[in-house]
């Protein structure tokens, strides 16, 4: 991505519309997906905001990045993490404790996308509400942001490998509650 290399290169250059150019490119993206992990949009805009402003404080030692949206929603999630650690220190709040990944996975694009009954929507959703919130982050960023497994390795900061078993047993244990969801309501009707 040439393009993105520039725009990355200038910013660490000090090019303040650099910045600005990334920053309009890419804030609501980080918003809809701050507010998947922490539901709060005054925390979610703060750390946005803040994410910025220490992008420019420290563009000089910035390394380089081949997806500059990658790197803000890696950069973004490990700042809320760290905002709510440090904020509830009466409480130990751990990485998934304190966080409910609340995917909003459109499921009215996915049903006009895939031509799918409302009782299938209603039947994947409630499967849905069976995973672990982790499982629903990692399955949102796979399937509906389109980010391979190098990349969501990359943004929650797991390995490989676990990642990969993690959407395995994901996808199992949905098509598992889908098979009794189904066979429940035949054997309703």
């Amino acid at each position: 991505m040439p393009q993105q290399d520039s725009l990355w290169n200038r910013l660490k250059d000090g090019d303040k519309s650099a910045l600005k150019e990334i920053y309009d490119q890419e804030s609501s993206y980080l918003f809809n997906y701050g507010r998947k992990i922490f539901q709060d949009p005054v925390i979610v805009e703060d750390g946005i905001h803040d994410l910025f402003v220490d992008i420019w404080n420290k563009r000089s030692t910035l390394g380089d990045t081949d997806n500059i949206r990658r790197y803000l929603a890696a950069s973004l999630r490990r700042r809320i993490v760290n905002d709510i650690k440090r904020s509830s220190k009466a409480q130990a709040v751990d990485t998934f404790d304190g966080l409910k990944f609340e995917p909003q996975l459109a499921i009215d694009s996915i049903i006009i996308n895939q031509e799918l009954s409302e009782e299938k929507a209603a039947k994947l959703k409630k499967a849905f509400e069976i995973l672990s919130d982790r499982q629903k982050e990692i399955l949102y960023l796979k399937f509906y942001e389109g980010y391979d497994y190098d990349q969501i390795s990359e943004i929650l900061g797991i390995k490989y490998q676990s990642l990969r078993n993690t959407v395995s047993k994901s996808i199992k244990k949905l098509r598992s509650e889908l098979l009794l969801l189904i066979m429940f309501c035949t054997n309703i009707f």
